[in-house]
């Protein structure tokens, strides 16, 4: 603590108890307001300035400071007169050339104007369009026995030609709510889950102690518009926080009621704000509030996410409002604050002009969009009797122009159809090796149904192996285990990410995920990426962005998982950044990346302590229209198809969330077997193997290579995993293999399917 041994009274301050005679209840224990208007032309006011002039108009910054700019206030009573349950505190700053942005505003407390805290900042507030002539700080909360108060500003050398010419300090004691007014409050958390889509229970202006204001005029709503408060995210008394928002709003931002026609706090419970209703035009949307409804999340969410009764009470009230309104939850359509449009279910930072509801609460909206819209789907329409609702998958075939044998490249038709529509359209070309089918994986197709040996991926941190042609991850210790794959993804077009998995874990993390879009999969976070990540422990799914390797938070949304297979699908657009997660054809969460990644060379599956099996690892890309064009050919290792078999798949997706069955056409090529010759120019080095052993080829294409190692009497002594091995010349370090060898004669056989060539190797 610092010791302050100067506490002059300041004749200039007017102090004014304000007991807010205008409204129609009765006052409650310890409410007041306390405001001072301090004129800054008056040197009294003032303890300590530097690198500003003094004049009749206020502070003005001089020319060319030769230091930062700052002046201290003078101590200030609190004149509150024992204040209950907490006192809030803001500041309004009037001058010119201000901008919030290069001011620096800080403040610290004392309980006996001796002894006195460390300075604080105080933000400025980001839920109104600041301007250059007047800027408000956001209210900071101090514990009710502080007595004084400081504050001091300083500017950014950036800034010229501003002066300041006064201040209004207010200070706020929202006075206990009555007893029998918080046991009301607390049974509306109790009473927050009614049926789908009917209005949910709300704590009306007079049980929380809203000073009575008219009705505000109304209008048609068409946007839902999500807000945080920007306080503190704990309180023993949530009523009085409204209480304090409503004065902050009156006196601070000069409005005529509260701003947001309803407030949530984190126990679920939601307060009715601006009086006039649902429809009255309130004050939270950068001034452009007609068509909107304004609700404040209470707390702090720009690092944290609201609690999940917080957003469970925001999913119940934008449903009743989005019944009531005939808003579609998950649409989007004009709004004339942007100028174009806008999605129905909104933060307030996507006006343009705040960073509210913070990134912890923005992030959030696109698992709330689509719990709204499932509330919507299943129960609303009637007074809750549940809609009819489209059940039926639309259907995809296809078909090849000229008939399924070919030479080189060829059309594909595909036939789609809906009883509604077809939304989305994902189409995938395979190549077959021996008795697998893979995908070229350079043009972003992929396919691992998990019945060939190891070889072709990176395996990290966990116990990988294949098991009954599925992939088994069992370490239950690591809580980043990693298997990646090499996958150009730079069409531009959209993604769809597909695989079956079944938890083993019946305890613990029961986290398992895929990175979709990665820079490098070999990377702890894979560099740049998205991670889509279950969790068995919470019964979530959650949405990271990795950057530069460090993993950020920006999605969740319920999802539950049990032991049971589950297909899950992800898709994404590179050109837009919407990323949606589906499991069983459900969709559970949808995020939008205002700065989309637009490229990946990986994808990778990852699990945290947790044992697990995968299938069926897909991916397939988009197609805009009816017909798309097979590259073909065993010369040029861009062609989709490279293989004298192969087939081309369909998968289809109507508005209503229904997914089609894969549509499927075999393909056979006439161009000759893969591989003519398979292998060429073998050799061995050096020959006679001591510690370093490396086998060389020249290969004409790309494929499945198998190396094993055979004594003379054709007994195999080691075999080496299959590998997926590119066009070109290459070669194979089997140095760490051949030194566990005895001295000795032994065959080493390079071969890809019926195709195969051998050489001798001796060990010394």
């Amino acid at each position: 603590m610092k010791k302050n041994v100067l506490l002059p009274v300041i004749c200039s301050f007017l102090f004014v108890l304000n007991i807010h005679a205008q409204q129609k209840r009765h006052i409650l224990k310890g409410e007041g307001l306390a405001t001072s208007e301090i004129q800054l032309s008056d040197q009294q006011v003032l303890e300590k300035s530097r690198a500003f002039d003094q004049k009749s108009k206020g502070l003005s910054l001089q020319q060319k400071p030769q230091e930062t700019p700052e002046f201290i206030l003078k101590p200030l009573r609190i004149n509150l007169k024992k204040p209950k349950p907490f006192i809030s505190a803001y500041t309004v700053w009037e001058g010119q050339g201000l901008d919030y942005e290069f001011i620096n505003l800080s403040y610290r407390t004392s309980k006996n104007g001796k002894l006195w805290s460390d300075w604080s900042p105080a933000v400025f507030d980001g839920h109104l369009e600041q301007t250059n002539q007047r800027i408000i700080s956001k209210m900071e909360f101090l514990d009710k026995k502080i007595k004084f108060i400081q504050y001091k500003i300083s500017l950014s050398i950036e800034l010229k030609n501003v002066t300041i010419t006064s201040a209004q300090l207010f200070h706020y004691s929202p006075g206990e709510t009555p007893k029998k007014n918080q046991k009301q409050i607390q049974e509306h958390a109790s009473l927050a889950q009614k049926v789908a889509c009917s209005k949910p229970s709300v704590v009306s202006r007079n049980q929380w102690g809203a000073i009575a204001r008219n009705p505000a005029a109304t209008s048609t709503v068409s946007h839902l518009i999500v807000h945080h408060e920007f306080g503190s995210n704990t309180s023993n008394d949530w009523a009085a926080r409204v209480r304090s928002i409503q004065n902050f709003h009156i006196n601070g931002n000069g409005w005529s009621d509260i701003g947001y026609n309803f407030l949530v706090d984190p126990n679920g419970v939601i307060y009715e704000g601006r009086a006039g209703g649902d429809n009255a035009i309130g004050a939270h949307f950068c001034g452009r509030n007609r068509n909107t409804m304004g609700v404040c999340m209470l707390g702090d969410y720009s690092s944290v996410t609201p609690t999940n009764a917080t957003q469970n009470a925001l999913k119940n009230l934008l449903a009743w409002k989005a019944d009531k309104e005939n808003i579609n939850p998950t649409g989007s359509s004009f709004h004339y604050s942007v100028n174009r449009s806008l999605t129905h279910i909104s933060g307030h930072r996507d006006a343009g002009c705040s960073a509210c509801p913070g990134n912890g609460g923005y992030a959030t909206l696109g698992g709330i969009r689509i719990g709204v819209n499932n509330l919507v789907t299943n129960g609303c329409s009637g007074g809750g009797t549940p809609p009819a609702s489209d059940t039926t998958p639309p259907t995809t075939s296809l078909s090849a122009v000229g008939g399924t044998v070919h030479n080189g490249d060829f059309n594909v038709n595909f036939s789609d159809s809906d009883n509604v529509g077809v939304t989305r359209r994902y189409y995938q070309v395979l190549e077959k090796y021996s008795s697998n089918f893979l995908a070229n994986r350079r043009n972003g197709f992929f396919n691992e149904n998990f019945g060939q040996d190891f070889g072709v991926y990176d395996i990290g941190a966990g116990n990988w192996s294949l098991v009954n042609e599925r992939l088994k991850q069992s370490n239950t210790t690591s809580d980043n285990t990693m298997w990646s794959s090499y996958l150009i993804q730079g069409s531009g077009l959209p993604y769809l990410y597909e695989f079956a998995a079944k938890l083993t874990s019946t305890s613990g993390p029961r986290k398992f995920g895929i990175h979709i879009m990665a820079s490098d999969g070999t990377l702890s976070q894979r560099g740049n990426s998205y991670l889509i990540w279950f969790s068995g422990e919470d019964n979530k799914v959650r949405i990271y962005e990795t950057i530069n390797n460090i993993l950020y938070f920006r999605d969740i949304a319920d999802v539950t998982l049990d032991n049971k297979w589950a297909k899950y699908r992800v898709t994404y657009s590179p050109a837009y950044g919407v990323l949606q997660v589906w499991k069983n054809n459900a969709l559970l969460l949808r995020w939008t990346d205002n700065s989309p990644i637009q490229t990946g060379v990986a994808i990778s599956l990852r699990t945290n302590k947790t044992a697990i099996e995968f299938d069926d690892l897909k991916v397939y890309k988009y197609r805009t229209g009816s017909s798309v064009r097979v590259t073909a050919g065993n010369q040029d290792n861009n062609n989709d198809l490279r293989t004298s078999t192969g087939k081309v798949k369909s998968i289809v997706r109507d508005d209503a969330g229904n997914w089609s069955a894969t549509g499927n056409l075999d393909i056979t090529m006439n161009f000759g077997r893969f591989f003519t010759p398979i292998i060429d120019q073998l050799t061995l080095y050096p020959n006679e193997v001591t510690e370093t052993a490396v086998l060389k080829w020249k290969q004409p294409e790309l494929g499945i290579i198998d190396i094993s190692i055979f004594d003379l009497q054709g007994k195999p002594v080691i075999k080496m995993p299959k590998n997926y091995i590119d066009k070109g010349k290459n070669e194979a370090d089997l140095s760490s293999i051949v030194n566990r060898l005895p001295s000795g004669i032994y065959i080493v056989k390079l071969s890809s399917g019926s195709y195969t060539e051998t050489i001798k190797m001796v060990k010394k």
